[in-house]
């Protein structure tokens, strides 16, 4: 029950952010709010989003969902530059020595999050995001090119990636573990980019059913919209064709 509860304050925590970025495109497989996954009718890939599984204890849950969303809002939220994605950490880190620090500060707000999870980070995962953030701190010290890089290598939704990896270990029932791990090796490639069907602590949810009813709603198919008639335009009359019997 109470893992029921965690999903659904979770999902109420991410889902007014979800709306407000849905029409930006999807930025790879840790991009922490949306996915392309392979739609089992059509075979096309189609935009879902992500959501925590019920798995996932409250406490937990919600953790997962804040630090999603500040991982999103610090690497993904404002702008594309030749096809890198620049949120507020890497556009603050553009002003020189105050935006480097206040970059770092960043980052280590979402490490100190990461670890306020029930189930603990072990200390190999504590590592890996440390090792994340001082790349990050230190590669944010080379003006522009620097900047750039670092925009492009997201140490946040690096370390978001972390802790889910660490919460699936805690959490995930085996049947499942074992169930995904016999699909992991199933992942297909679509349009140069490989598509993962199971990403870690998550679950999707497709929303295009409701925006494609509201659509359509609002503005009806080519084909079903009224033809205009024009008032001014006269229908000439039939020529009669004398080798043709009526």
């Amino acid at each position: 029950m109470a893992a029921a509860v965690g999903k659904v304050a979770a999902k109420k925590l991410l889902g007014k952010q979800m709306s407000k970025y849905s029409s930006k495109q999807v930025a790879g497989d840790k991009d922490p709010y949306f996915a392309y996954i392979e739609n089992p009718r059509t075979g096309k890939l189609k935009k879902v989003k992500k959501q925590v599984p019920d798995y996932i204890p409250e406490h937990d849950a919600l953790i997962l969902a804040k630090v999603r969303k500040q991982a999103y809002r610090y690497d993904m939220a404002l702008f594309n530059v030749a096809g890198v994605r620049f949120g507020w950490s890497s556009a603050i880190g553009l002003i020189p020595w105050i935006g480097d620090c206040a970059d770092v500060a960043m980052a280590v707000n979402v490490y100190r999050l990461c670890n306020k999870v029930d189930c603990k980070l072990d200390s190999k995962t504590k590592r890996k995001m440390q090792l994340w953030i001082l790349a990050d701190g230190v590669i944010g010290l080379v003006p522009l090119v620097g900047d750039f890089c670092d925009a492009a290598i997201k140490c946040n939704t690096q370390n978001l990636r972390l802790l889910e990896l660490r919460l699936d270990e805690m959490y995930m029932p085996e049947e499942m573990k074992r169930a995904r791990g016999m699909k992991a090796n199933g992942d297909k490639e679509k349009g140069g980019r490989t598509q993962r069907q199971y990403q870690p602590a998550t679950v999707y949810e497709d929303f295009s059913d409701e925006d494609q009813e509201r659509r359509a709603v609002e503005e009806p198919p080519p084909e079903y919209r009224p033809r205009k008639e024009d008032s001014t335009r006269q229908r000439k009359p039939k020529k009669s064709n004398p080798y043709v019997r009526y």
